[in-house]
Order: structure tokens, then C-alpha cells, then sequence
């Protein structure tokens, strides 16, 4: 259930990311290239993931290195939150 309520909400976050950082204009081609790292990264995930076993010699541990890669991700998403901008105020007086 918590799995499902996540994927619905990615797909709400998905829908307004684009708009909300970089306005509408050009919407199909930025969504492309936001997502297109996470579409790569699922193709390659199930050889990566087996390679990655091997080579550290057991699933536990590869696991654990990519619990660590997680970790490290979601530490780095919060320097890509949109910032508040201060709106100005225009005048026709120079100042």
C-alpha cells in the first residue's frame, strides 16, 4: 500500500516539477530530459545489480553499497529544491 501511495504521488511530483522550475514553455522536451536518467538507470539496473553482486561477492553486500548510494541521493536532493524568490518591487522613480 505505502509503495503504491509513493508511485502516485511520483506521478503528481513528475507532473509539476518541469512547470514549477522552468515554467511550461518547451514542457514535452524538459520532461524528457528529467527523466530519461531514472529511465536509463531501470534498464541498466538488473545487470548493474547482478555485476555489482559479483564483484563484492554476495547480494548482502551489494545491498549495503547501494543503501549507501541511497542514503548519499537523498542527502543531495535537498540542494535541488526550487528556492523562494523575493518578489521586487518596480517603481518608475530611479532611485
Amino acid at each position: 500500500m505505502v509503495l503504491g501511495l509513493a508511485r502516485g504521488i511520483y506521478t503528481l511530483v513528475q507532473a509539476t516539477a518541469v512547470t514549477d522550475r522552468w515554467g511550461p514553455t518547451a514542457y514535452g522536451r524538459l520532461n524528457g530530459i528529467l527523466t530519461a536518467p531514472a529511465l536509463a538507470a531501470s534498464a541498466v539496473a538488473p545487470f548493474a545489480g547482478a555485476a555489482l553482486a559479483h564483484l563484492l561477492g554476495s547480494y548482502a553486500d551489494a545491498f549495503l553499497v547501494l543503501a549507501g548510494l541511497a542514503a548519499v541521493a537523498a542527502v543531495l536532493m535537498f540542494g535541488a529544491m526550487p528556492r523562494r524568490q523575493i518578489p521586487r518591487i518596480h517603481s518608475d522613480y530611479a532611485v
